[in-house]
């Protein structure tokens, strides 16, 4: 009866330890998956912004060199003798350098234009009013200043970075202002060839949050705009450079966001791609694995249920096959093989314990006559009747109601001596008695009682408790029937029946 309850507790444990091995192997694999697609965009992300950072900085490089030249030339008068045509060629001659260029100028002190590189080129009216141009008044400012965007011209979108150095007098006074401008459409230019995913971009921005270009332009977002007080610009100004995922708040979807500054500049690289296109191939990697994975241990569920239900079911079949090499499939009644059985294991119990054990033989009186008279199915009824009888008066688990053989039954009763004994078998005896015709017109059954209660001594075997009692049920025939008989240490002990059959 244990076996197959421990078999399907180890069954189960082997399969629930089985799911979460493999459910935690695959997790970790998709896990250790989704982190490489991470890195390996980062480090593409990476080397994007690295390229980009480099041009950004070898291309201000040529144009401070360009305007360093200028201011070179102008400070050491060595062109006063020449033409101003010369003049004018040889002070702007790197200028021919300098990729994308929307011309160079120089201004005085006052922000007057004193020469410019060609003759469609035109400073602003109010130049000695904007921040590229006063930022250079200071003496002890003597970097390369690079503008916020501007429009090249009120009537156009075409968008420039105006990079200026300071002038100075040969006594250090402020002496006016050297301009190089730089168009826009270089950097989307420089842009349109990297590889950013479908939904990504690249943007360039100035330290102070002004958007300088993005590509690919968006009707979300536009040059100038200030971006200073957004929680990813404001992490992207506490570091030098790095990488993070976060929620973008002008496109509404988390990013991936790799950022640089560029050098010495007060410029800031960011190349920012979706999370979705990142790890696209990994989702649906991820949905075939996990699929496939449930399936499997949908599947290992699904047959160690079978196999937990075939073990049920075997082990039923084994209970109703001991159930029914233990029972008489007449009356339901332990069968001889179990009275033997359940004997032997009562008298050694009784030998260990000194409790008496007793033995009820009963017999159906006159069966014979009756079976011939009315038929076999009205003795096998009649049999049926009285063990119902029987068995309604045996109510401890220990006790053992069986059927002996034929119309004869027994019952094996644990602890209980020769009175109880006596008292149980007078009350069977009497409800035979009184029970029912089982066919109209007959008498009714009678039975006769023989018991036999014993204290076992060692080395006693249980046939002599067997034999007594059969030797006091054999008795109570000879008496006269509808009888009890009892035998113990002490000798025979008859019950007469109140009424005679």
């Amino acid at each position: 009866m244990r076996t197959p309850i421990i078999t399907r507790g180890m069954l189960i444990w082997a399969t629930a330890c089985s799911v979460v091995v493999i459910l935690s192997i695959v997790s970790y694999l998709l896990v250790r998956e989704y982190r490489n697609t991470e890195e390996d965009a980062k480090r593409s992300t990476l080397n994007i912004v690295q390229l980009i950072n480099r041009d950004i900085r070898n291309t201000f490089s040529i144009y401070d060199s360009a305007l360093s030249n200028l201011i070179e030339l102008l400070q050491t008068q060595a062109l006063s003798t020449l033409t101003p045509q010369i003049q004018q060629a040889l002070l702007f001659d790197r200028s021919n350098e300098t990729p994308s260029n929307a011309g160079f100028y120089v201004l005085d002190a006052q922000g007057k234009l004193i020469s410019r590189s060609t003759p469609h080129v035109r400073a602003p009216d109010n130049a000695s009013l904007q921040p590229w141009f006063t930022a250079q008044i200071n003496p002890i400012n003597d970097e390369l200043y690079i503008s916020q965007p501007y429009l090249a011209n009120p009537h156009s979108q075409d968008w420039v970075l105006i990079l200026s150095r300071r002038i100075s007098a040969p006594d250090g006074t402020f002496a006016g202002v050297a301009v190089g401008q730089l168009k826009l459409a270089y950097f989307q230019s420089l842009f349109r060839g990297l590889d950013i995913g479908p939904s990504g971009n690249i943007s360039l921005l100035g330290t102070d949050g002004t958007l300088v270009m993005q590509y690919p332009p968006t009707s979300k977002i536009s040059i100038g705009q200030d971006l200073s007080q957004a929680p990813n610009f404001i992490r992207i100004l506490n570091e030098p450079f790095g990488s993070f995922m976060a929620m973008s708040g002008i496109y509404h979807h988390e990013r991936l966001f790799n950022f640089a500054k560029v050098h010495d500049l007060p410029l800031i690289v960011v190349a920012a791609i979706s999370a979705s296109s990142i790890f696209n191939n990994w989702q649906h990697t991820a949905l075939l694995i996990g699929s496939a994975t449930l399936l499997l241990c949908l599947g290992l569920l699904w047959l160690t249920w079978l196999l937990l239900r075939e073990l049920h079911l075997r082990h039923s079949a084994e209970r109703e096959l001991a159930a029914l090499a233990s029972t008489d499939p007449m009356t339901g009644l332990a069968n001889r093989r179990t009275l033997d059985r359940t004997l032997d294991l009562e008298w050694r119990r009784a030998q260990r314990t000194g409790h008496p054990v007793s033995l009820i033989m009963i017999d159906i009186d006159h069966f014979k006559s009756f079976n011939d008279s009315y038929g076999h199915q009205a003795g096998d009824e009649a049999i049926r009747q009285v063990a119902q009888v029987i068995k309604a008066h045996v109510r401890r688990p220990a006790d053992l109601t069986a059927r002996y053989g034929g119309e004869e039954f027994a019952l094996v009763l644990t602890e209980t001596d020769a009175p109880g004994t006596r008292q149980l078998s007078e009350k069977i005896r009497l409800a035979v008695e009184h029970m029912a015709p089982v066919m109209p017109g007959h008498r009714t059954l009678t039975v006769s009682v023989g018991t036999c209660t014993r204290y076992a001594k060692p080395g006693e075997h249980q046939d002599t408790l067997l034999s007594a009692a059969d030797k006091a049920l054999y008795q109570a025939k000879k008496a006269g029937r509808n009888r009890v008989v009892n035998i113990n240490e002490t000798g025979l002990n008859a019950l007469k029946p109140k009424s005679a059959s």
